[in-house]
């Protein structure tokens, strides 16, 4: 953290550095200017946490200098040796923290720190919030119509990693959702960095931040949440420089997620490496596919999978190339310890594992709880807490078996009962019709009415109203 001293005398910025080293050793840095010209050249290459701001110096006066950046809204404290009301008031206009007559005293400079850290927190937080808000809100945005506005708060550059959890128990605490976020949180407040952290309607757990941070500040983090946390978690690393470009990343990493079976499970698995290991990728899908089914007790895909799996494999080529991960996902998911070291083995471990048939079909389950649910806020992450499959597992079952994402299904219910709700007449305007089907933004709910119908909702309430719209009522 950095503190700006501006005060044309030496000894004056030597002894407010001293009693600040003296409060708090070895937490801020200090960089220093002599006049008012000095002060705002140093604020055009970057932006200190705290300012202390004499007011008498030469060229440009503190209250001249900060009038051209109070707008910056850098928490300021000034200073003067003029005991004048004048001063004092001039410069709490323009936005000053507070006003300390020279010299200050200790513990005149612990007050004013207590109110500056304090200060800091409260806008860390509202800063931090009005990220996670907007990160949402592109997100939905882009799930929904593909449409990325400029952002105000989730600026690049951009660090995101992608997070998939592979469990034995079949169930993802949200203890465990909690404690990854603090350890790999702590990585990005370290750059103090503001990041944001969220499922995605494909059931991946992402987490971004405006900041350029090395993958491999994140391995200890990592490493030390699948030591303490009931199964496994996989990052996946990339970086981005607009906001274009890191959706087509994350799509990108989405299409390509189930090489962690065969490297980096349980580790930082930066985008670069990919395509090292890309010719490996049909190997590790029908490998992914053959977990899900015997998640979902599906004997006939499993079967169908394995058989797949025989035709693709001619050699021991693939299973050779796969690190420890490959028999790391197979004692995982099926419990069962495994040291496969050639195609064979595979397929004999896989053989052994063939799971029974259930009659209670899962996607009827999920559709049901849709159909009942649809007007609350549900997602991929409250169904998996449900039926007890970790979210990405969830949705790639769910997109293997239907053919549709989970997120484009629950949105065609919407829009369908929307227009139910229309064509009843209960309702007259589009805000009342948009809440009662699940969206809280009526702008929103009306992009996606749009997308889904090729009109909008209120030119559709207009037309219907008056017994245009024929086909559709």
């Amino acid at each position: 953290m950095n503190i700006l001293l501006a005060d044309d005398e030496h000894l004056t910025r030597l002894g407010l550095k001293n009693m600040i080293e003296e409060l708090y050793p070895d937490v801020y840095q200090f960089v220093e200017a002599a006049d008012g010209e000095e002060l705002l050249r140093l604020l055009d290459e970057n932006t200190p946490d705290f300012i202390f701001l004499d007011i008498h110096m030469p060229k440009l006066n503190g209250l001249e200098a900060y009038s051209q950046f109070s707008k910056r809204g850098i928490p300021v404290v000034m200073l003067t040796g003029y005991a004048e009301f004048s001063y004092a008031k001039e410069a709490l206009k323009l936005g000053a923290m507070d006003y300390l007559l020279k010299p200050a005293s200790l513990d005149e400079i612990k007050t004013v720190m207590e109110k500056l850290t304090s200060l800091q927190y409260k806008q860390t937080l509202m800063r931090k919030k009005d990220y996670e808000l907007e990160f949402n809100k592109l997100l939905d945005l882009y799930t929904s119509i593909q449409f990325i506005p400029i952002p105000e708060f989730v600026i690049p550059p951009y660090t995101a990693l992608l997070v998939y959890f592979d469990y034995s128990q079949k169930t993802l605490c949200k203890n465990d959702i909690d404690s990854l976020s603090v350890l790999l949180g702590s990585v990005f407040e370290k750059h103090h960095a503001l990041w944001a952290s969220s499922f995605l309607s494909s059931g991946e757990f992402c987490f971004i931040s405006s900041a350029s941070i090395p993958a491999s500040e994140f391995s200890k983090e990592l490493f030390l949440f699948n030591q303490k946390s009931n199964g496994t978690a996989t990052a996946f690393y990339f970086s981005a420089q607009t906001l274009p470009d890191l959706f087509d990343r994350l799509e990108y990493i989405q299409k390509n997620q189930s090489l962690r079976f065969c490297r980096h499970l349980g580790d930082i698995f930066s985008e670069q490496e990919i395509p090292s290991v890309s010719e490996l990728l049909p190997f590790t899908d029908l490998l992914e596919k053959i977990i899900f089914s015997h998640r979902i007790n599906d004997t006939v895909s499993f079967q169908k999978q394995l058989e797949a799996l025989t035709s693709l494999l001619k050699n021991d080529s693939a299973v050779q190339q796969c690190d420890a991960s490959l028999n790391r996902i197979l004692t995982i998911e099926f419990e069962a310890p495994a040291s496969v070291r050639t195609f064979q083995e595979l397929l004999n471990y896989l053989k052994k594992c063939d799971s029974k048939n259930q009659e209670i079909d899962i996607i009827d389950c999920i559709n049901i709880y849709v159909e009942k649910n649809y007007m609350n806020q549900i997602g991929i992450n409250t169904l998996s807490d449900l039926i007890g499959i970790s979210p990405n597992y969830l949705s790639k079952i769910y997109k293997m078996k239907t053919g549709e994402n989970f997120v484009d299904h629950l949105t065609s219910v919407r829009i369908n009962k929307a227009i139910e709700l229309i064509q009843s007449g209960q309702f007259t305007t589009i805000k009342a019709v948009a809440e009662n089907v699940g969206y809280f933004s009526s702008r929103y709910f009306t992009k996606v009415f749009l997308k889904s119908t090729g009109i909008t909702p209120s030119e559709y309430l207009k037309k219907y109203t008056i017994g245009k719209i024929s086909g559709l009522d």
